[in-house]
């Protein structure tokens, strides 16, 4: 099997991209399997973190795009970078801030998307511009490769999570949503030090849900793209190249809550199937308690539908 591919962007500082980042190749690395980050930021903070912090086995590159030089330059040396860790790493975790002078078409070289954001509106506002710009990358209709996009409350404070007051908030494209990372200082004080995954207290326990449901999502794209690949020879393709690039369809219409009760219940049926035949499962029995649902995440998600705002 090949590589997963994940890259974590976003055009905004501050919504702990790079936090996702390293302490996402922490997590995966410490369920046995290898990994590689790829840091493109000017900063490096998700490189820094992995190097300071306790050797955990990830393998660390930081590599900067030559942005300056325009054309394809750019996506040129991420698809490289990108390739040669694949071919030594199970999983592939890439941090990249976007900027316009990156081509959109770097996306498809991903298995998945997770684009982190704080529950603001103004920040929401900002991801969906993000998204719709990009959104014919996601365009499942037209682009059998597309990637999958994950969606990542980070920061998120205890009284966000009974918050509605964004409710009318629509998306262009279609996602799943990923259980909320919760803010805390102890998250701050891991820095450079530690990982979030080992963090006794309710942002540790927010974060190690986030990872399985990140793990959960590469499974049923395996699967979906292995079911895909079974029944191609009876797809239809002329009833497909007719549709208008981004004709609303009925999955684009599905509620953000139906997406996210999806990945709860694959992770689930995961460990129930494992159970079962006596394997191990990276879903711990807990997960029955622990589940998206648990999580409580904000009403104002849960009413976000996949289509751009018709206000």
């Amino acid at each position: 099997m090949s590589s997963f591919k994940i890259l974590i962007t976003s055009q905004k500082g501050g919504v702990g991209k790079s936090t996702v980042a390293a302490n996402l190749a922490a997590f995966v690395r410490r369920l046995g399997q290898s990994v590689t980050l790829i840091d493109f930021d000017t900063h490096a903070s998700s490189s820094n973190w992995l190097n300071r912090a306790p050797e955990i086995g990830v393998s660390v590159q930081h590599h900067l795009l030559p942005l300056e030089q325009g054309g394809k330059r750019p996506i040129l040396d991420a698809r490289l970078h990108l390739r040669r860790a694949a071919e030594r790493a199970d999983v592939v975790v890439c941090d990249l801030t976007w900027i316009d002078a990156i081509a959109s078409e770097l996306m498809l070289e991903f298995d998945l998307v997770i684009v982190p954001t704080s529950v603001s509106e103004i920040e929401l506002s900002a991801t969906a511009g993000f998204l719709n710009r990009h959104r014919w990358v996601f365009d499942t209709i037209i682009l059998h490769s597309a990637p999958t996009l994950l969606m990542c409350p980070t920061r998120v404070h205890a009284e966000q999570l009974r918050s509605d007051v964004f409710s009318n908030q629509r998306f262009p494209v279609s996602f799943m949503l990923a259980p909320p990372v919760l803010e805390a200082q102890s998250a701050r004080d891991m820095f450079e030090r530690g990982y979030l995954i080992d963090l006794p207290d309710a942002c540790g326990a927010s974060f190690n849900e986030f990872g399985k449901a990140v793990m959960a999502a590469l499974d049923m794209r395996q699967a979906n793209l292995a079911s895909r690949e079974a029944n191609k020879t009876t797809t239809n393709l002329s009833s497909i190249v007719r549709q208008p690039l981004h004709q609303p369809t009925a999955s684009k219409m599905v509620t953000v809550s139906s997406q996210a009760s999806i990945l709860g219940r694959h992770r689930l049926q995961k460990m129930r199937a494992d159970a079962t035949s006596g394997k191990s499962t990276l879903v711990p029995a807990q997960a029955t308690t622990n589940s998206l649902a648990s999580m409580r995440i904000p009403q104002f998600f849960k009413r976000m539908s996949m289509g751009m705002s018709t206000k």
